[in-house]
């Protein structure tokens, strides 16, 4: 009879579903108090090398951005077509995600007080943003650099099943606490979905406030 209690209550931790939903727990650190137009309307030609998916998302929440700024966004902005740009801004995005050491505990012994399902696994996310503007005669207006660094809390059932370890000894979340130190890949396509937004806005307005910065120089009266 105990048998069958404890494999009818594993059934149904499993199919209740233990799951944490995506936060990333700084988002708020990487949003501007004002946004600022563009000074003029300009044509702003978008350039990158970036060929995977993670950075081809962020330029895209980049570009959207930029649209909502007084800005006419071409890209991929074509060198040789019809449409010459006021600025263009080439964007390169490299990234980097990592896990934590910290989910071992949330694992083990941490499956005890169901942890990974209230508090999710721990994981970080790089985002190094290179801007490079020039005007339309390839005169360097300026290059920096944007580094973000996202602190992200998230679970699914194919790691928080482990928490079925107190129906035994525990053996179970132990070795699963251990392989889920590392990143889960799982997590970057959610991620990418929810930042999308509001990191190209952020990026979207450092470009603005650079720009502006440009034309009010190349406005004022020399002495």
């Amino acid at each position: 009879m105990l048998k069958m209690l404890l494999g009818l209550l594993a059934v149904l931790l499993l199919t209740t579903g233990c799951s944490h939903k995506l936060e990333v727990i700084n988002i708020g650190d990487y949003k501007h108090t004002d946004h600022d137009m563009l000074h003029a309307k300009s044509k702003v030609g978008i350039v990158t090398s970036s060929n995977d998916k993670e950075g081809e998302q962020i330029i895209r929440g980049i570009v959207s951005s930029l649209s909502n700024y007084s800005a006419e966004v071409f890209y991929p902005y074509n060198f040789n077509g019809t449409v010459t740009a006021d600025v263009i801004a080439k964007i390169e995005v490299t990234h980097q995600y990592d896990g934590s050491g910290w989910n071992f505990l949330i694992n083990w012994p941490g499956f005890l007080i169901w942890t990974p399902a209230w508090n999710g696994y721990i994981y970080k996310a790089k985002f190094d943003i290179d801007i490079l503007l020039t005007d339309a005669n390839n005169t360097k207006i300026d290059a920096y650099q944007t580094p973000i660094d996202l602190d992200i809390r998230h679970a699914e059932m194919d790691r928080t099943w482990t928490e079925i370890g107190w129906l035994e000894v525990g053996i179970i979340p132990f070795i699963g606490g251990i392989v889920f130190i590392n990143y889960d890949d799982d997590v970057t396509p959610i991620l990418l979905d929810a930042i999308e937004a509001p990191i190209g806005d952020y990026i979207a307005q450092d470009i603005v406030h650079h720009i502006n910065r440009y034309y009010l120089q190349q406005e004022a009266p020399s002495e």
